[in-house]
């Protein structure tokens, strides 16, 4: 076979070989490109459930708790959309209420701390702790509202906003929750806490207007219900507690705020959220 010969069989099979091996390391076409995920900006993102079922439009049912039973607390977290741990009325310390805490945590539940007064130390410590809920109870005043609000937010973000007024007025701290909510839970803090007032006296009735006028950051409102009735010497369904009761639904429902009351309300307009589970027979004063 001459040289010419040679060549011409070899170059057809280098030039196979070639394209074989062009072919194996050509990437395959897999459509456009994905656009990459985007991090939420800060102060966005809201990881209290809470706050999301109350946006589309829920019902939010709770468990209470007021005694240091861990595997009660485990338990008390199935089938409701938060716990409400009760430290006005009981003997919990603060070390129990954050290992309370912890196992509401890690049973994928939402804790509320009602604390005993609006108070900084209270507040501060609640939020501390990990709580994404504070409940502020006997509320009568827009001090005592305003408190419940600047405890428990950061002065965050008024650094990047100058010109707008800081949600909070309280000291970091080291504490547990960040542990508890990831390491971004400083930035998202004031997006997650969630504030709620209780009226239960007459004065308390008698200033919900101008609290939920000139106090920003209340959340929701609560009618509590069987001091409702101790503080003004009647009960649900006498005509005198059905009409302090009808102003203070009008005034949060106008004031876009979440109306929240015992779980034997559930079916009365306007209220969303409630102490109790739901279906509960009684809570608190029964309509005579």
């Amino acid at each position: 076979m001459t040289h010419l010969s040679i060549m011409a069989a070899v170059i057809p099979v280098i030039m196979l070989a070639a394209a074989a091996f062009s072919g194996e390391q050509r990437p395959q076409t897999q459509g456009a490109p994905q656009a990459k995920p985007q991090p939420a900006a800060p102060g966005t993102v809201t990881f209290n459930t809470v706050i999301t079922k109350l946006k589309n439009k829920q019902q939010i049912f709770c468990n209470t708790l007021s005694m240091p039973d861990l595997d009660a607390a485990k338990k008390a977290c199935e089938g409701v959309d938060y716990i409400w741990i009760d430290m006005q009325h009981s003997a919990l310390t603060w070390r129990e209420t954050q290992n309370l805490i912890e196992v509401i945590v890690a049973a994928g539940n939402i804790p509320f701390i009602r604390v005993p007064s609006a108070n900084v130390g209270d507040v501060q410590k609640a939020v501390d702790c990990g709580a994404l809920g504070v409940i502020i109870p006997m509320v009568e005043t827009v001090q005592e509202a305003r408190n419940g609000v600047m405890f428990a937010k950061y002065p965050v973000g008024n650094l990047k906003s100058p010109n707008t007024k800081p949600w909070g007025h309280r000291s970091t701290g080291a504490n547990r929750a960040s542990a508890l909510w990831g390491k971004d839970y400083p930035t998202n803090a004031n997006n997650n806490i969630f504030i709620m007032i209780q009226v239960e006296s007459p004065a308390g009735v008698g200033m919900i207007d101008t609290i939920l006028d000139e106090v920003e950051g209340i959340d929701a409102v609560m009618v509590a219900s069987n001091d409702f009735g101790v503080h003004a010497g009647d009960r649900d369904g006498d005509a005198t507690y059905n009409a302090r009761e009808e102003i203070v639904r009008k005034s949060v429902l106008a004031h876009g705020k979440i109306l929240v009351g015992p779980s034997n309300w559930e079916n009365r307009p306007g209220y969303r959220m409630f102490q109790g589970r739901k279906g509960a027979a009684t809570s608190g004063y029964t309509p005579r």
